[in-house]
């Protein structure tokens, strides 16, 4: 592409539609140069604006975690369902720039190598948050959800989506002391199942999920038990509509 941005695009479990409009609209209104009319002033055109392209590159390693020195990328969405939002994802920002010549992408899922002429440099983070208000780079405590970095040869700029499609319910508090035995030993049981993968079954969200959330929302979580906590925190972020769909 010519002058515009390079955004690499990270979809994480639990993303939706709603994360995907949120993060297009903030993506083509971001103001990342200066004024057309005067150059002076700075931070006051978008893409739009000046009529600028996009080059998107899905980019599932935003979601890395480095507990061990090698990453680990369970919080990103499987290939197919995020391949979904990525589509969509393009087709908004088609649609918002109003030429579909102006948006050029990588190859989902493939190994590339991306080059870029990064003026500023400026780099920025976008997350969207589970309401689907989005703000420049989230310093609260909600778990983001899709993570995208765009830069350009004209600009460079990082955005994230998050992907949490409600506000996240209260967690309930840690225990300081151990309540009955059997739901203490059903908790570290799927603390330890946890640990393997995001979700007590593997790598989606099912009904055992839906079910042993209900049971911890009634329940202190073990202060020993961070993938537990990880993963109460995360199916909070799930409206109770989609839970109902799991299966």
């Amino acid at each position: 592409i010519g002058p515009g941005l390079v955004l690499l695009l990270g979809i994480e479990q639990g993303d939706a539609i709603e994360q995907v409009t949120q993060l297009a609209t903030k993506v083509l209104k971001i103001r990342l140069w200066p004024d057309l009319k005067d150059p002076k002033k700075q931070w006051s055109s978008s893409v739009i604006d000046n009529k600028y392209e996009l080059l998107v590159v899905s980019q599932f390693t935003l979601f890395a975690s480095f507990k061990k020195p090698k990453p680990d990328f369970h919080q990103a969405m499987g290939g197919e369902e995020a391949k979904t939002l990525y589509e969509e994802f393009l087709k908004q920002c088609k649609a918002g720039l109003g030429d579909p010549t102006k948006v050029s992408t990588g190859v989902f899922g493939a190994m590339m190598q991306v080059g870029l002429t990064n003026d500023g440099p400026v780099t920025v983070e976008l997350v969207s948050d589970p309401t689907g208000e989005g703000s420049a780079k989230d310093n609260s405590n909600k778990q983001p959800a899709s993570k995208a970095a765009s830069s350009s040869k004209s600009n460079n700029s990082n955005s994230n989506k998050s992907a949490a499609a409600a506000s996240p319910t209260a967690s309930p508090t840690s225990a300081s002391a151990s309540g009955s035995t059997a739901p203490s030993v059903e908790l570290m049981k799927w603390e330890a199942d946890l640990a393997k993968h995001p979700y007590l079954n593997g790598f989606s969200p099912s009904k055992l999920d839906r079910s042993a959330f209900q049971t911890c929302s009634q329940l202190p979580l073990p202060p020993d038990a961070p993938n537990l906590r990880r993963w109460y925190d995360h199916i909070s972020s799930f409206p109770r509509s989609s839970q109902l769909l799991w299966e």
